[in-house]
């Protein structure tokens, strides 16, 4: 490129370049003086536009309908579920090339990519929005809630994709115009793209259909991405909480697939209850969800709460609902205030009788926010402005869940399973269970399904993470969640986490052993580095960080192994040494003569070498006081920090 050329700005280099490369300086010189008599484009200094923070333009005024060839063309646009009749479904690049054949007949709907699996194929997602607000930010900005649909996380479980297609083209068609008026709708087409491309008929054995093949439920190195949402291991789930975090979807919908139980129901359903999710937003899903559930219902699809039976060779014990870790989709997202629904199609009902119940739910769902739009907007900011107002520097004292378990207490449901008998099995020589298909046969059950809380903590200001655990750093970072970084040493009260006694998982989950150990908590005064994180409380996703960062929650960091190093004794004391410390403490003090000698009356303690050993080295100035000390702090009162925004 010629110098002179560089003068120009980028907006109208490209416009040029041809001329600095092929036509010498006269050309160069004749559009320079073009740009002196244009101030706009070559005296103006400011930045250009970015379109992002552009504020959309919201429009009463009804969406024409679409022309007649765009009709035509949507006409013509089949799935491969669809020309298959429900035999297969179809490839990643199958989904692509249909997505991008109804975007080019469809103005309100956008294709994009979000990140990449680890095989490095693009992960797609679709926005449908009126307004064309095809960016997180621009869609926040507009009176209306955003709709996130998740289809194929398990990539064998694909009913939603193929009801995500049909539901997509129904729109570019003008149909159902009411949700284009009143939410924006995001949807994954296809979460988990490496698992979907791994095809076979013999995935997934619970499960009747498409019987060309389906995907495979891990990602390729054997991650189930549903265990996957705090942790954060794999790159699917970074990008895909990264998208979350873009957008901040009001209402959150993960498609499945479940076995397990044959009965009548073809969809079934869960969400957190209160108070695993915030009170407004339970509410919202009292009011909300039956309307659904009973359109789904008219339209010929029987629905009922996901079933885990409680005695798989009895019925008539009733089932569990479950209640959700932070590690699942229906655990993560009430952390952020969000509702989840989770749907569970029934496995054994054939693969088209699925698609069309799923596409069904998901309808009636949209309809039911865009019949009352306003009211989800509400419930999702109240609960917000309840977590923020909670952590705010001069809030009351409060208590913070951190575990939540199963209630006993049980409401009665009629149940409309098979009929069946407890034969013996040939396989295992134990009973089991065998049902009559399509005999139903309605009994009133007990149905669990009520979160109830069996911890809690004192509600902190915020937690102090020390430097050098990028284990950590990273995953306050990937939640995206607001973080300062210390600029200067801080003294400070805080109160100290140690955990001691740890017990290992006997097999690896998920890559990785989890651990349990005791916990305690002491105040100290502690000299905090510069260096170190501050996660404040005043912010709405901060159950996240309580999550994570607390020791003795189900989906800690610690829990899953990540930061076991703190058990870890790195250097230890010679015996020989050991041996002439105790001997000359013995000689000279007292206390701790008499403290041994207590100590030897337990015989077990007495015979085992090993305990004795280290009764005595705990005792020595040697023992690293960094072992059992987990490296991050909680300020129990709002402390005074020199600090930067950090990302």
């Amino acid at each position: 490129m010629h110098a002179l050329c560089r003068c120009i700005p980028g907006v109208l280099r490209g416009r040029v370049l041809a001329s600095c490369t092929m036509r010498g300086l006269l050309p160069i010189l004749s559009v320079l003086g073009v740009l002196s008599v244009l101030p706009s484009a070559a005296a103006s200094q400011a930045p250009p536009r970015d379109p992002d923070n552009e504020e959309p333009t919201v429009s009463e005024a009804p969406l024409p309908p679409p022309g007649r060839a765009d009709l035509d063309a949507l006409a013509k646009l089949r799935t491969r579920a669809e020309t298959s009749g429900f035999q297969a479904t179809g490839s990643y690049q199958e989904t692509i090339d249909f997505l991008k054949q109804l975007a080019a007949h469809f103005p309100q709907m956008y294709l994009g990519f979000f990140g990449s699996s680890g095989q490095g194929r693009p992960l797609p997602f679709v926005v449908v929005s009126k307004e064309k607000a095809f960016t997180g930010r621009k869609a926040q900005r507009l009176p209306k809630p955003i709709v996130l649909i998740q289809n194929g996380i398990h990539a064998g479980e694909i009913e939603g994709k193929d009801a995500s297609l049909m539901l997509l083209r129904e729109l570019g068609e003008g149909k159902h115009r009411e949700i284009l008026d009143e939410v924006t709708l995001v949807i994954v087409p296809i979460y988990n793209v490496d698992g979907h491309e791994r095809v076979s008929p013999y995935n997934r054995p619970n499960q009747n259909g498409p019987s060309a093949g389906m995907g495979f439920r891990t990602t390729s190195d054997g991650l189930d991405l549903n265990r996957d949402f705090l942790k954060l291991s794999s790159e699917e789930a970074r990008s895909l909480v990264a998208l979350i975090t873009s957008w901040r979807p009001h209402l959150h919908v993960d498609d499945h697939v479940t076995d397990g139980v044959d009965m009548d129901w073809t969809l079934t359903w869960f969400y957190a209850e209160a108070p695993q999710i915030a009170a407004p937003v339970d509410a919202w899903m009292r009011a909300h969800l039956p309307a659904a559930l009973a359109a789904t219902e008219k339209d010929g699809f029987r629905t009922g709460p996901y079933v885990d039976l409680i005695d798989r060779n009895d019925p008539s014990k009733g089932f569990s609902s479950w209640v959700a870790q932070p590690r699942y989709s229906s655990g993560y997202l009430p952390l952020r205030n969000r509702p989840s629904v989770l749907v569970e199609m029934h496995s054994y009902k054939p693969y088209e009788q699925r698609v069309r119940g799923n596409r069904s739910f998901l309808l009636h769902l949209l309809r039911e926010v865009a019949r009352d739009p306003k009211t989800l907007l509400r419930a999702v900011a109240e609960a917000e402005e309840a977590e923020v107002a909670l952590g705010r520097p001069d809030a009351a004292p409060s208590e913070v869940a951190l575990v939540y378990e199963e209630s006993q207490e049980a409401d009665s449901i009629r149940f409309p399973v098979y009929a069946g008998a407890a034969k013996t099995s040939v396989v295992t020589g134990q009973p089991l269970y065998q049902f009559q298909r399509g005999k139903v046969q309605e009994i009133t059950v007990p149905w669990f399904h009520k979160p109830r809380v069996t911890k809690t903590l004192p509600r902190p200001r915020g937690y102090l993470v020390l430097p050098g655990w990028p284990q950590i750093e990273q995953r306050l970072r990937w939640q995206g969640l607001r973080v300062e970084k210390l600029t200067a040493p801080a003294d400070l009260d805080v109160e100290a986490i140690r955990v001691a006694k740890p017990k290992y998982a006997e097999s690896p989950y998920q890559g990785l052993t989890r651990v349990t150990a005791e916990v305690t908590r002491t105040p100290e005064k502690r000299t905090i580095p510069a260096g170190a994180l501050w996660v404040p409380a005043d912010q709405p996703d901060f159950e996240v960080a309580v999550q994570l960062l607390e020791p003795d929650a189900a989906d800690s960091l610690l829990s899953w192994g990540l930061l076991s190093t703190v058990f870890e004794q790195k250097e230890y004391m010679e015996p020989r040494v050991l041996e002439a410390w105790a001997a000359e403490k013995l000689k000279t003090d007292r206390q701790a003569a008499a403290a041994w000698n207590e100590a030897l009356q337990d015989e077990k303690f007495a015979a085992d070498p090993i305990a004795r050993y280290r009764w005595w080295f705990q005792r020595t100035p040697y023992l690293d006081p960094m072992v059992g000390l987990v490296p991050v702090f909680r300020a129990m009162k709002a402390p005074v920090l020199k600090t930067l925004p950090w990302r």
